[in-house]
């Protein structure tokens, strides 16, 4: 599952991205930027207030959607 959830973010490096993060409570945040950079178990997004930075298991538990912008 790690692997393909691995495969969509590298088919998204370079395009603009709406993430929306559950942050408890029923609360939920949201980022829109361009996914910039990969690494073995983290992501990291640019916005306009600074880099944000994602591990691939926030996407499979779901408390990190990615959805294209």
């Amino acid at each position: 599952m790690i692997n393909k959830i691995k495969k969509e973010i590298l088919n998204l490096k370079g395009k603009r991205v709406k993430v929306l993060v559950d942050i408890g409570r029923n609360k939920m945040e949201e980022h829109i930027g361009v996914i910039d950079d990969l690494y073995s178990s983290v992501w990291t997004i640019s916005t306009d207030k600074g880099i944000k930075c994602y591990s691939y298991k926030d996407v499979l538990i779901q408390t990190v959607k990615i959805k294209p912008f």
